[in-house]
């Protein structure tokens, strides 16, 4: 995959889908920036810029077998995996999209649809005076996430590998709903990359 690469920019995923908008790049392509000065957070609130950051997104044409309000999930677990191969095994995925070490949180996914192509854009935050954070080059945590893409896994498998790590790690967290905090230790994942908690079925909004 080509990789456009920027000293800064205002947000990655923003750039991106503007140039597929209006056709000036085309999938499949990679923007990365140095610095992000307007990254978009989870619930469309912005993300905190820190020291140093990996702050990249993608386009790629839909896999029709990812659920689409799963994607976020999909590519952040590949995101993990990635970071694992490098020995950064203390990094784990939260439900839905957050990247953690320990209860701290390190990172996110954001996704987005523009016709058949999906919009995807990853922070993660590599020194970080006020926040938690994954020391590795960010160079090679971008390509060994290429990679992985190449081919990409099978939502079968990302789903099958990930509900394993959600029933390890859910104990004491929580996923924050409009409706409130919602502890995760109650939810069953259904094969679709959804929650169910006591009837009520959630996903990913991101």
């Amino acid at each position: 995959m080509q990789i456009l690469e920027f000293g800064s920019l205002p947000s990655t995923q923003v750039y991106l889908a503007e140039q597929i908008r209006n056709k000036s790049l085309k999938s499949p392509i990679c923007v990365w920036a140095h610095k992000q000065s307007a990254g978009i957070g989870s619930r469309g609130q912005a993300w905190e810029s820190v020291d140093k950051a990996l702050t990249f997104s993608f386009a790629l044409n839909i896999d029709t077998h990812i659920p689409k309000q799963s994607l976020s999930l999909y590519f952040g677990y590949l995101f993990k995996q990635a970071l694992h191969s490098l020995g950064h095994t203390e990094v784990w995925l939260k439900w839905p999209n957050d990247l953690y070490v320990g209860d701290a949180k390190v990172g996110g996914v954001m996704s987005q649809i523009y016709k058949d192509i999906v919009i995807c854009g990853i922070g993660l935050n590599i020194h970080a005076r006020a926040h938690a954070s994954v020391a590795l080059p960010p160079k090679e945590a971008l390509h060994a996430f290429l990679e992985s893409l190449q081919p990409p896994p099978t939502w079968a498998d990302i789903f099958k590998a990930y509900k394993i790590d959600f029933e390890r790690t859910n104990s004491g967290q929580f996923f924050k709903h409009e409706s409130g905090l919602i502890p995760l230790s109650q939810a069953t994942m259904r094969s679709d990359g959804g929650l169910e908690i006591a009837g009520q079925v959630y996903y990913s909004r991101r």
